[in-house]
């Protein structure tokens, strides 16, 4: 029974999913007024209403002495009306296979992309291993699928006939493909925000991060660079693995030990969680965010707006990432050609942890 929000948009909803069905092909008569009120125990009132958008949307037309039709989409071979036939299919994520928590930053990563995906793609999405997409492919050439690359092992050992209907989303250190994916630019955001750290005045910026995360250290020098200045060598942390929430803020805590004129007046890291650490780490000592030390962070998550000083961040489009691969797959579709690949670049959030760099009391 259909209750609570708008009865025919409920109705909508379960007409569409009736069309991503299998049940109905192009061409196909659809079911009349008063059988579609019988299916779904709605009024003479809501169906018309429901109908008559849809038909203006693209999912119907109306035939004179024949009824309603499910309208065929010449631009798209998978799709009737404005709905995609076939399902999609995405790689169910490491962090879900291995356990990984929700509050792990490559779980908020996982979870921005695939919402992306899911919340643009235009029919049923489907979270399945790696090697069942693959499996499907090998039956029907036509599978459709977008892969989340940073989470597949040995990915380039897959013949490319195989996927020849897939798109990839690259995120770095992976280097993208030249058509058919999609990547996030780091670069740009980070680099705007050392700048404005070094446009405060800061110079003993400390940089605290995983080794791996190139493209960051990259950028974090080509600021320094671009200002004809060089990071303090002292102030560089960058640790082999995942550096945690807990790591952060102890090696923030060895550089705040360290005398005064050679402490960081600021911090960038290279996630959010990073960044909380370090912020916590700096109240543990009696200092403040960001009137003693500023703090920048990187990714965007919840607890980065939600924190005690609001976190200065890097925001990196995530969701934005999902739906341009769901965009360019349809691209890919409708021109029945490989698609040069798309990039979309992170910028700078400026918030209430980075400040004027604290002047120093004159020497006697």
């Amino acid at each position: 029974m259909i209750s609570s929000r708008t009865k025919y948009a409920q109705l909508q909803e379960s007409i569409k999913k009736e069309l991503t069905s299998g049940r109905f092909r192009e061409g196909d008569l659809f079911y009349t007024e008063k059988e579609i009120m019988a299916r779904y125990k709605v009024s003479g009132v809501t169906v018309p209403r429901a109908m008559r958008e849809m038909t203006e949307a693209g999912y119907f037309e109306r035939r004179r002495k024949l009824g309603t039709v499910v309208r065929s989409c010449l631009s798209s071979p998978a799709m009737k009306g404005n709905v995609m036939v076939r399902p999609l299919l995405i790689n169910r994520a490491a962090a879900e296979i291995n356990g990984i928590s929700g509050s792990d930053p490559s779980w908020f990563v996982v979870e921005e992309v695939r919402r992306g995906i899911i919340n643009s793609y235009p029919g049923m999405v489907k979270i399945i291993d790696f090697p069942e997409i693959l499996a499907e492919a090998e039956k029907d050439p036509r599978t459709l699928s977008i892969l989340y690359l940073p989470r597949i092992e040995n990915y380039a050992a897959v013949p490319p006939e195989k996927t020849r209907n897939f798109v990839k989303i690259f995120l770095p250190p992976a280097t993208p493909e030249p058509q058919n994916c999609v990547c996030p630019d780091y670069m740009t955001g980070v680099i705007d925000a050392v700048l404005h750290l070094i446009q405060l005045g800061h110079r003993r910026i400390a940089y605290i991060g995983s080794d791996s995360v190139k493209k960051r250290y990259a950028a974090f020098r080509i600021a320094f660079e671009s200002c004809s200045l060089s990071p303090v060598p002292e102030l560089i942390v960058r640790r082999p693995g995942v550096v945690s929430y807990d790591e952060a803020a102890a090696i923030m805590g060895e550089l705040l030990a360290l005398p005064e004129d050679r402490r960081p007046t600021a911090v960038f890291c290279t996630n959010d969680k990073q960044a909380i650490g370090v912020m916590r780490a700096v109240a543990s000592r009696g200092l403040k965010v960001p009137e003693d030390v500023s703090v920048i962070g990187f990714d965007d998550i919840d607890e980065a707006r939600t924190a005690p000083v609001p976190l200065s961040t890097v925001h990196v489009p995530y969701f934005e990432i999902g739906k341009m691969a769901v965009e360019l797959l349809l691209d890919k579709l409708r021109q029945g050609r490989d698609i040069p690949s798309r990039s979309i670049s992170a910028r700078y959030v400026l918030r209430d942890s980075t400040a004027q760099v604290k002047k120093e009391a004159p020497r006697s």
